[in-house]
């Protein structure tokens, strides 16, 4: 349940577990050869702690996550929610004022791949959401100084959106 953009975790598992993987199988000559093809697929990545020190190696992997599966699967919809501690969030950044606003920055920089032949190291959507261990309100999911296209809340509609259109068959 959404209450001013704080969703419980137990709500947001539950929506995403319906749009978690989704496969095609398409059989030849009964059966001899089978393929099978991702579709669709949604990761998780998160920094509670420390993401002065975690937050390049995160984005790294999650650059290279998208790289292979991308290049396994170059239809795939592939889309990332990352988590980030909230009173890390608002640790002073260099460059960016603070963590969240690097975050931001990052992330943007690998979300927004439109067509299968885009750079297969971009996610098709990124969701970023604050969360805090021990607080009652577990969930941040519209974030101030986050652009629209980043915010957790509107991440599963537009990522089952992008899958509509480039899949309208399905």
């Amino acid at each position: 349940m959404v209450l001013d953009g704080v969703m419980t975790l137990r709500a947001l598992c539950s929506g995403f577990a319906r749009i978690r993987l989704i496969t095609f199988r398409r059989n030849w000559f009964e059966d001899a050869q089978q393929e099978t093809f991702l579709l669709l697929t949604s990761g998780v990545k998160g920094l509670v702690f420390d993401p002065r020190k975690n937050l390049k190696n995160r984005y790294r992997d999650m650059v290279m996550e998208a790289l292979e599966l991308h290049r396994r699967f170059p239809y795939a919809v592939c889309g990332h929610l990352f988590f980030l501690g909230k009173t890390e969030s608002a640790l002073p950044s260099k460059k960016f004022g603070t963590m969240l606003g690097e975050a931001a920055v990052l992330m943007a920089g690998i979300a927004q791949r439109r067509l299968p032949t885009d750079a297969p190291e971009l996610y098709e959507e990124i969701g970023i959401l604050l969360f805090g261990p021990g607080d009652p309100d577990p969930l941040d999911l519209t974030l101030g100084g986050v652009p629209d296209s980043l915010h957790a809340a509107s991440y599963p509609h537009r990522l089952v959106d992008t899958f509509n259109r480039r899949n309208p068959f399905y």
